[in-house]
């Protein structure tokens, strides 16, 4: 009896292990490439580069080379159905496509979206020394991923 006790909490544990195990494929790429404990400007666009450009293209549906807001809608839809985006106005708000349309033409491009990364490494950057620390890239990414829902 102890034994089949035993076995079922084991059962759980791994189980509950498995669910936490974030998705391997949607993990992001250690931003430290040469692992030494500093995160420059350098390595932060370089980490964030082939993801910026995947967003890019799926989002410009037809491939003018900018984002209208119509498209960054619809992009921000299919993630929402899919289950990976925050419903509108939830966390960073509606406002993402003005801040990222830096010069108010009504579109955003590759430059404004690069732009928005060498942005939140300043931001995220709080002593203003240049480079991240593992503090400062969690603390950014808690503040992108917003409140909990239990808040």
């Amino acid at each position: 009896m102890k034994r089949i006790a035993l076995l079922a909490v084991a059962c759980a544990a791994v189980a509950s292990l498995a669910q936490a195990r974030p998705d391997p494929a949607r993990e992001r790429p250690d931003p430290d490439a040469d692992h030494d404990g500093k995160v420059t400007l350098a390595e932060f666009k370089a980490s964030h580069a082939e993801r910026e450009a995947h967003m890019f293209a799926r989002l410009d549906t037809n491939k003018d080379g900018k984002i209208t807001q119509a498209e960054f809608d619809a992009g921000r839809q299919r993630a929402e159905a899919a289950g990976r985006g925050r419903p509108a106005g939830a966390g960073h708000g509606g406002g993402i496509f003005a801040r990222l349309d830096t010069d108010k033409d009504g579109a955003i491009s590759k430059a404004e979206m690069e732009a928005m990364t060498v942005q939140r490494f300043k931001m995220a950057d709080t002593n203003n020394d240049g480079w991240l620390s593992k503090g400062e890239l969690l603390m950014m990414r808690q503040k992108m991923r917003g409140p909990s829902p239990s808040q």
